[in-house]
């Protein structure tokens, strides 16, 4: 059952049992011990997939999709890692082809949309289907890539996958501005804070993972923790007041109300919005430089924010509360 998968890594494979303490290259049986496993990337044996919902062990069933020829499902809370074996490797050393490449990426984005999986997946780490620890199920089934057109797989008009590429201001602003856009997005689906930013931490552990064809490689756990804390909690924060737009006539103000009554009202209304507009681009401001590793001074924040030092004066508590470095007076 397992031979394949072992035969297809190579001799020495990254591996780990928790991110937050990095990845490190063991001899194949050594890595075979730990939770998760990195897939060769100079070849490609495996369509990989993440399905970061309850229940999608049988998803795959549901749709009218092949079986996969591994599914390993988190006892946690039931997310799931696809593993698609194909029966002829797809190349990517510099000799190799590209359109084998093209029609590989294109089942992979085709498979990722129709199962619902995380489009910044990029299919390095997989959860070991080895180890003990996850939940097997296990299909006796490999793939020629013309095989998933019979099942009804179109390979048109689907999302591209995420690709992160590391912006001038390097790879932990470029995971800050990804994440936050991202969290923007999420927090208005969820309940609680616990859950939002366990899966904001999730996220940019993922996110992170893309970096991995960048010239430095990804970015220490602990700083990517770091910046999903602070994305999480300035987030869940403020989740009130994201998405909302500006109206003609948001204030309804009453039809018999004298123009210069409504005039000061409105007047009083864009003071307290561009207050409020203030407070965001200096407490997101900070957020950043903590998560580019630039030192928080109200000067550097400031310049981030372009707003005045005094308006960043008044704010320093907030910002101090974004950090988490707030203390209540003794």
């Amino acid at each position: 059952m397992y031979a394949s998968f072992i035969q297809a890594l190579p001799d020495k494979v990254r591996s780990t049992d928790d991110f937050q303490y990095g990845c490190k290259f063991r001899k194949k049986d050594k890595a075979l011990e730990h939770l998760y496993v990195e897939l060769p990337q100079s070849y490609k044996k495996y369509i990989a997939l993440d399905i970061d919902r309850p229940g999608a062990a049988y998803f795959w069933d549901s749709i009218g999709l092949p079986p996969p020829t591994f599914v390993m499902v988190n006892p946690e809370n039931a997310h799931c890692h696809y593993l698609y074996e194909l029966n002829t490797p797809v190349y990517y050393t510099e000799q190799a082809r590209r359109a084998p490449q093209k029609f590989f990426e294109a089942t992979d984005i085709a498979l990722t949309n129709m199962l619902g999986a995380d489009l910044g997946y990029v299919g390095h780490f997989v959860k070991n289907p080895l180890h003990p620890h996850w939940r097997l199920i296990h299909h006796p089934a490999s793939y020629d890539l013309d095989d998933f057109k019979e099942w009804g797989v179109d390979l048109r008009g689907h999302k591209h996958k995420q690709r992160l590429i590391e912006s001038p201001e390097g790879r932990n602003t470029t995971l800050f501005h990804t994440l936050r856009r991202w969290a923007y997005r999420d927090v208005l689906q969820q309940g609680s804070y616990e859950l939002f930013q366990h899966g904001v931490n999730s996220k940019a552990l993922s996110l992170n993972g893309a970096f991995l064809d960048c010239e430095k490689g990804i970015l220490p756990a602990k700083e990517v923790l770091s910046t999903a804390r602070s994305v999480g909690t300035w987030t869940w924060r403020h989740r009130a007041t994201i998405g909302q737009q500006k109206n003609r006539g948001v204030m309804q103000l009453p039809a018999g109300m004298s123009i210069k009554a409504k005039q000061a009202a409105g007047a009083s209304y864009v003071n307290e919005a561009r207050s409020k507009s203030t407070t965001e681009a200096v407490l997101e401001a900070a957020i950043a430089l903590r998560a580019a590793g630039t030192p928080v001074t109200q000067r550097s924040v400031a310049i981030r924010a372009d707003v005045s030092l005094p308006s960043v004066r008044r704010l320093w508590n907030e910002v101090d509360k974004a950090l988490g470095l707030y203390k209540k007076a003794a």
